[in-house]
């Protein structure tokens, strides 16, 4: 039996020759292999080595190993499939380097609704977590028979909302998911199905389109305006499963839906037995007036209100939540269940903490003065340069403001422009189902933007709208 060298050990060496003489028919169906004592004198190796070797082969299915008789090759019935004739390590000689990450926009970046992640509470945030660590109990280490998530957290996330946003819920009602994202996901997955009609926001945020696309439904667009969601434009020839809403702060717009419309919404979801989905992403920070109350406020059976942490604390953190009306509670559990078991508990106990010990209540207090200045920054800086050919809407809360810019295209040759500047900026019209209505305005978020950098990027946007006109 010839010998062959391979860069492999002398085990995997000697079962992969073994292995391909059999595929191959090398050794018949029926034979009888040379003795493990006999091959090992051969290959100049050890008896354990090819007993070891043998095992494999039995254990796989090769072989078949005959009490006091010997090792026989096992009729594979002529399979005709082209095998591996060999182990072989992963060559990873192709790769002299450890790839890079993709590349972070480095510059200016008016992303809108984006916090700022230069004061993310990171010390306090690691004080929480080794103490909530060091009053763990091994039995949070396992898995949690609940998808709903820590009990906990839910329960600290009813005190939380009662507080901020006048909504009484019990922990029950409270699902723990990945972000808005999966919430959102889940939803759609629930209520929808390919043909079924679903209400969006036009415009609205991109994923949020993509998500609902995702399940075959069809999108009815429905306009806003400075009032919120048109709800009187709501095409009467199709009944939607669901309708999505930011009624606290539109998205992109920044629109606050009227007490008027909210009722009409609720009355028209009553009425044809659909359900409001609505996304509340930053209303926290509120800058004029006193603060709005969510829409789940007026019902809490028709309405399922999505919440996130991942602009009042950080985006990593990967932690939304859905309260949700009784009658859904269990079909989206078992949703749940069936995604991911339930959400990751470390992060839910040290945010559970966070909650209670009140450092995220300071922690947005905080963030609302940082952001009031930046606000403020921007629309004196738009002002001061742009005059009365801007019009600013959209800025009484959240993190990001849109400017119409009279007489000039926002498209995506200005977008171009601004990036090779080191500039982001974000047209309206990329958030838009029906095209061709927001074309001269921007999205111009400040949450992650410094105030030093504010001014020059609306020097750099008005050279170029200058340039392009």
């Amino acid at each position: 039996m010839p010998r062959r060298t391979l860069s492999a050990t002398k085990t995997k060496q000697i079962y992969s020759l073994l292995r391909e003489q059999i595929i191959q028919g090398v050794f018949a169906a029926g034979v009888k292999l040379p003795s493990t004592r006999d091959l090992a004198n051969e290959f100049g190796v050890s008896r354990a080595l090819l007993v070891d070797v043998f095992e494999l082969l039995i254990a796989e299915g090769y072989l078949e190993g005959r009490h006091g008789s010997g090792s026989y090759v096992v009729d594979l019935g002529g399979s005709k499939r082209q095998f591996p004739s060999q182990l072989q390590e992963i060559d990873y000689s192709c790769e002299t380097t450890v790839p890079e990450p993709p590349a972070r926009f480095q510059g200016i970046d008016f992303r809108p609704s984006f916090p700022a992640l230069e004061h993310i509470p990171f010390k306090r945030w690691k004080e929480t977590a080794i103490a909530a660590y060091a009053d763990i109990h091994s039995i949070e280490f396992g898995y949690d028979d609940d998808p709903a998530g820590h009990w906990q957290l839910r329960a600290n996330i009813c005190r939380f909302l009662l507080h901020t946003k006048g909504i009484r819920c019990l922990p029950s009602q409270v699902i723990i998911t990945a972000g808005a994202t999966q919430a959102i996901a889940l939803l759609s997955r629930l209520l929808l199905k390919p043909g079924d009609a679903v209400v969006v926001e036009d415009p609205s945020a991109t994923f949020i389109q993509q998500i609902f696309a995702s399940t075959g439904a069809d999108i009815i667009p429905v306009p806003v305006d400075e009032h919120g969601l048109r709800v009187d434009e709501i095409p009467t020839h199709r009944l939607p499963k669901c309708v999505f809403v930011t009624p606290s702060h539109q998205f992109p717009l920044g629109s606050i839906l009227s007490i008027g419309r909210r009722l009409q919404l609720i009355d028209y979801a009553r009425q044809n037995g659909c359900y409001i989905i609505e996304d509340d992403y930053d209303s926290e920070f509120r800058y004029t007036g006193m603060p709005v109350h969510a829409l789940r406020e007026l019902d809490s059976e028709r309405i399922v209100y999505v919440g996130t942490f991942s602009k009042n604390l950080f985006p990593a953190l990967r932690i939304g939540y859905m309260v949700v009306p009784h009658e859904l509670i269990t079909p989206l559990l078992r949703l749940k269940h069936l995604t991911d078991m339930h959400s990751p508990i470390l992060p839910q106990i040290t945010l559970s903490r966070f909650i209670a010990e009140r450092h995220l209540e300071h922690h947005i207090a905080h963030m609302k003065r940082i952001y009031s200045k930046r606000r403020k920054c921007l629309i004196a800086g738009l002002s001061n340069i742009f005059g009365n050919s801007v019009k600013i809407s959209g800025d009484a809360a959240g993190l990001h403001l849109v400017t119409e810019m009279a007489g000039s295209v926002c498209d995506s040759q200005v977008v171009a422009k601004l990036e090779a500047l080191h500039i982001k900026v974000y047209p309206v019209q990329k958030y838009t189902i029906t095209k061709g209505k927001y074309e001269d305005r921007l999205i111009m978020g400040f949450g992650n933007v410094e105030e030093n950098n504010i001014f020059e990027g609306i020097k750099a946007i008005a050279s170029v709208l200058r340039h392009m006109s």
